[in-house]
């Protein structure tokens, strides 16, 4: 049961679709022809666009929302935190989910042109070199203390990405970003 929890969040999360009764690592599993049909970034948009205000805030609040989803997805295997987590993110991803969209229309805009309608929350994530597991981050705090304090933070206005995006919410809210080189391109398998 928990596995279809965690499965349903990170779906809603990471607006992917995902068979219910699959586990998540044989969902996100590539096939070798996916592999080969992973969208590449253009040229030149690797990383973050530090020259570009409107393109590094989205950059910064899907990173921000990727994050978050991270954290809840682990959070719903402790089961002190399991139903707090599981309430308080789908009330934030309802109310932030036109804000999610936008941010990455926008981004697949910006990172794959003309296959932007192709891409899906691990390409943005790939392009921005994004980590997939929210334990490194957490440094020197304990999966359970975040999870704890999740429910609350979480409608915080450091999470309003919504009012982040329309400039309503000052940004400097948010973390800033350190830069992290692009990630690298794989050469296409020889056929």
């Amino acid at each position: 049961m928990r596995r279809l929890l965690v499965g349903a969040l990170c779906a809603a999360a990471l607006g992917i679709a995902q068979a219910a009764d699959a586990p998540p690592a044989a969902a996100n599993a590539a096939t070798p022809a996916e592999t080969q049909a992973r969208l590449t970034v253009l040229a030149g948009r690797s990383g973050y666009a530090h020259d570009q205000p409107e393109i590094l805030l989205r950059q910064r609040l899907f990173g921000l929302a990727h994050g978050l989803s991270l954290l809840a997805a682990a959070c719903l295997d402790l089961p002190a935190h399991s139903e707090p987590i599981q309430d308080a993110y789908a009330a934030w991803h309802a109310k932030q989910a036109k804000a999610i969209e936008t941010i990455v229309h926008d981004l697949a805009d910006y990172y794959f042109g003309p296959r932007a309608g192709e891409a899906r929350w691990p390409d943005l994530s790939r392009a921005l070199n994004l980590i997939d597991n929210i334990q490194p981050a957490l440094s020197e705090v304990t999966l359970h203390a975040a999870c704890a304090s999740l429910p609350e933070a979480i409608a915080r206005p450091r999470y309003a990405l919504d009012k982040l995006l329309t400039g309503t919410v000052e940004a400097e809210t948010l973390p800033d970003i350190v830069a992290v080189p692009p990630a690298p391109t794989l050469p296409a398998p020889a056929q």
